[in-house]
């Protein structure tokens, strides 16, 4: 019986440990990376992991040898955690930190590898060609229906926010109204009600608002400048880092083609860009219009445009007839103004 005993002792540790070896196992701690590829131009720069909702910095890193990676462990908490990658202050990736490795290739800009990630790889590819349709509606019509297909987890943060960032004033009282208070309440939400309420002011119907800026030659010139009273006068908001303002060029050119000499104006106006860039790139695709330089982030804190490029068209009284069209819906909106004019 004493020999049974020890026996019976001497395993009970041994079998206490393997009752528990779940339980061990549940409570080891998860790991979380992000390997960040980038093109050989970012090489040596400070890419900053900021967080989507309060922009707050959570680590940074230096590219070397085209590659960041980044521990995400000690970020890890009760739910994922959406966040951007940017360099020189402008973003240029997401990714969402969860469990798992998540890589992110130079050629794309949302990460893959873990759960969330992938799911927010394959919405963000639906949303680019949704956005290639080049219809505001159709956009923010995908962002609504995919943010309430998201409530539950962080990647509604994102859509919620595009709805924020691109409706209609109206509709973005609307979303408010029934959107959670992490998202309604957040940093980055008051930025763009603030713009939308900017939108409102500036909607069709109302005057443009005048603004100036430093010119080419150091002195002051003013928006109105450009306004020829009478004339209707097509404002493309650009600069020269911008892909899709690139794009509409050549549309825009078609534009003016048309009407050039016939009562219609284009004037570009060029935001946050340097003057040589702008400058750069005038002459690389031969812009035919008027150029107002170095308006920086003067337009966007009057008109509450959150994206570039943003056409407005303004009357020959003076007054906003549309904006936030792509090129191509301008030259339908001008055809069917002027149609009327002459008959």
């Amino acid at each position: 019986m004493k020999l049974k005993s020890a026996i019976i002792k001497a395993f009970r540790p041994l079998s206490l440990l393997l009752l528990s070896s779940p339980m061990l196992l549940s409570c080891q701690k998860q790991e979380s990376s992000l390997e960040a590829r980038f093109p050989d131009k970012f090489e040596g720069k400070t890419v900053e992991m900021v967080s989507f909702r309060d922009s707050a910095v959570l680590q940074t890193g230096v590219v070397k040898d085209g590659r960041i990676l980044f521990d995400n462990t000690s970020l890890l908490g009760d739910e994922p955690r959406l966040v951007e990658l940017t360099i020189d202050g402008r973003v240029k990736a997401f990714a969402v930190i969860e469990p798992g490795a998540a890589k992110l290739a130079d050629s794309l800009h949302v990460a893959t590898g873990t759960p969330l990630n992938d799911r927010f790889s394959a919405l963000m590819s639906q949303l680019d060609s949704v956005e290639n349709l080049d219809d505001m509606n159709a956009y923010v019509n995908f962002a609504d229906a995919k943010f309430d297909e998201n409530k539950d987890n962080t990647l509604g943060a994102y859509f919620g926010m595009e709805v924020i960032k691109f409706a209609e004033p109206a509709r973005v009282d609307s979303f408010l109204k029934i959107a959670p208070k992490t998202i309604a309440e957040s940093k980055k939400a008051q930025r763009f009600i603030r713009f939308a309420n900017l939108r409102k002011a500036t909607s069709p119907g109302n005057r443009y608002v005048d603004f100036s800026a430093v010119g080419k030659d150091g002195k002051d010139v003013r928006f109105s400048s450009f306004i020829v009273p009478g004339h209707y006068t097509v404002v493309d908001f650009w600069a020269s880092w911008c892909p899709y303002c690139i794009k509409e060029i050549p549309q825009l050119k078609e534009i003016h083609e048309k009407y050039s000499g016939k009562g219609v104006d284009i004037v570009g106006i060029a935001v946050r860009d340097k003057t040589e860039d702008t400058e750069a790139s005038v002459a690389k695709h031969s812009i035919p219009w008027k150029v107002m330089y170095n308006a920086q982030r003067v337009p966007y804190d009057i008109y509450g445009f959150t994206g570039i490029p943003h056409l407005m068209l303004i009357g020959p009284d003076g007054r906003i007839i549309a904006r936030g069209e792509s090129a191509a819906q301008t030259a339908a909106r001008l055809s069917a103004l002027l149609g009327t004019q002459k008959q």
